[in-house]
């Protein structure tokens, strides 16, 4: 499954919208819901053939004159590795990853320049030097290349940041996860593995994309009820001065507390606390905290929390 905590975030960032709007249309925003969510996978096999685009890059734009069938010491020192590198081959010819590839809306190719600019960056840098310095240039030194190209040079570069910022909005949340997943995609490679060897985001995206469906709809059935609760606890606040996302927040939470059954409510109230740091006020911690703690007590006093499973029962 998906980090939950991630599709938390999907779901508020999309409620936060949806009350926003005079009249909002549900099915809209359902449907901008499924596309936020399958964007993740979409932008980590995108940033997973980068590699493989610089190589295409280096082969058929950058001198490809230069490019031979046994890598010479020079070819190594100008960044020809990238041709001959047995993880990006690996890759190119894994048919899952192809398959995944071809409903990517993204092409690296209309952008030769950024290409450009991070092949000249990465062979310039120390983890390239540090492929250099390796003793033997094995499938284990090149697979250490790779990783840190995604997990340390990607990660510290500000012109990848910024081409990826401008290409998805909601980069900034979902990229933890995605270097997370590119790291175990490089792992996972091995000299004898021909098949399938990516790790998947989700193992189960009925079930993930039922969660996130199943908090937003239940959130905005039981607005009114959710909304009523909260007032109740909150009646010396002024209103007004309530944050629109602590609200939003607030309701997801008491949504999660009373309709998901397998689900702790000590982990709800973390979660929203620990998005609430992300995204609202920095006060938002304590007062969720306080206001869910007491409507919290209140609905398990009433029997409206019910909780499934061992060690699940308050």
């Amino acid at each position: 499954m998906l980090n939950r905590r991630i599709l938390r975030i999907k779901v508020f960032q999309v409620l936060y919208a949806y009350y926003r709007e005079e009249q909002p249309v549900m099915q809209r925003h359902e449907t901008f819901l499924l596309t936020s969510i399958s964007r993740i996978e979409e932008m980590y096999h995108f940033v997973l053939s980068l590699p493989g685009e610089i190589k295409y890059y280096i082969q058929n734009d950058a001198n490809p004159e230069e490019v031979k069938y046994f890598p010479t010491e020079r070819d190594i020192a100008t960044g020809r590795t990238f041709v001959y590198n047995e993880i990006i081959t690996k890759l190119q010819q894994n048919q899952y990853f192809v398959d995944k590839l071809k409903k990517v809306k993204f092409n690296w190719q209309e952008n030769k320049d950024l290409l450009r600019i991070l092949f000249r960056e990465f062979k310039g840098g120390k983890y390239f030097q540090q492929y250099l310095d390796e003793p033997l240039k094995d499938f284990a030194a090149q697979k250490r290349l790779m990783s840190n190209f995604f997990t340390q040079f990607l990660a510290e570069s500000e012109d990848f940041e910024q081409y990826m910022e401008e290409l998805s909005m909601h980069w900034q949340d979902d990229k933890k996860l995605i270097f997370n997943f590119l790291a175990k995609s490089v792992e996972a490679v091995n000299e004898e593995n021909d098949k399938n060897f990516l790790y998947p985001l989700s193992e189960d995206w009925d079930e993930d994309w039922g969660f996130a469906l199943k908090l937003f709809r239940k959130t905005v059935v039981n607005n009114q009820e959710y909304q009523e609760l909260i007032a109740k606890k909150t009646e010396k606040w002024d209103s007004d001065r309530i944050a629109v996302s602590d609200l939003v927040l607030m309701k997801m939470a008491l949504c999660e507390m009373i309709e998901f059954p397998s689900i702790p409510v000590k982990v709800t109230i973390n979660e929203y606390l620990e998005i609430s740091k992300i995204y609202s006020t920095p006060k938002s911690n304590s007062f969720l905290n306080g206001i869910l703690d007491k409507i919290k007590n209140e609905l398990l006093d009433e029997n409206k929390i019910i909780k499934q499973g061992r060690g699940l029962v308050e």
